[in-house]
């Protein structure tokens, strides 16, 4: 029950510390967390478009990647600077509603979910290679051969695209359960090859 109560409190302060460090960009994240999750259908329209004409203008200018990359610097640093101060002056806090806070916490929690996700996945990965240090030189090998491959296939500008729009359209796969249906159709996949190599195991024992 302590281990309990302790984590519940360890939850409860990051999510405390991920809203103040997010505060500032709280009015433009509830909408744009909107688009992502698509509440209206034709919002996976918008996203999909203003993707492609971002690498459409990238594709014309046809700029270098330490170009490309600086000036991506250059946008990132002027938003982190210049936005929370104009959602002050267009935004007054005093019209922040409880329900606004209850979905910007929401956001912040299935943030703080994400990067769990991320750092047990780097756990196992390392577990992997303590364990079992060959699978995990295959399993490494083999996806970077297989990255590479399709990157000799498919232009640099149209795979970093269609990586762009499949991560765009995860919030809204997930809210729509696509996503869920999908593991679970992999799953029972998986499971009846692994069903299938144990009955063909017993009768080649027999």
């Amino acid at each position: 029950m302590a281990d309990v109560s302790n984590r519940d409190g360890e939850d409860s302060a990051e999510v405390k510390q991920l809203k103040r460090d997010l505060e500032g960009y709280r009015e433009l994240i509830l909408p744009l967390n909107k688009v992502l999750e698509w509440e209206q259908n034709h919002y996976p329209a918008i996203l999909v478009t203003v993707i492609t004409v971002v690498f459409s203008i990238i594709w014309y200018l046809e700029p270098s990647v330490l170009t490309t990359v600086c000036l991506l610097g250059v946008v990132l640093s002027v938003t982190d600077f210049a936005l929370p101060a104009v959602t002050g002056h267009l935004f007054n806090s005093a019209d922040w509603t409880v329900v606004q806070e209850r979905q910007f916490e929401a956001i912040c929690v299935r943030l703080l979910n994400a990067r769990r996700h991320i750092a047990n996945a780097k756990n196992q990965l390392l577990s992997l290679k303590k364990d079992k240090p060959k699978i995990y030189l295959l399993l490494l090998i083999g996806t970077f051969a297989t990255m590479a491959w399709l990157g000799s296939l498919i232009d640099n500008l149209l795979l970093t695209y269609l990586i762009v729009v499949g991560f765009a359209l995860v919030p809204g796969l997930r809210k729509r359960g696509i996503l869920q249906r999908l593991a679970s159709k992999v799953t029972e996949v998986i499971g009846g090859l692994k069903r299938g190599q144990e009955k063909a195991g017993k009768t080649k024992t027999n």
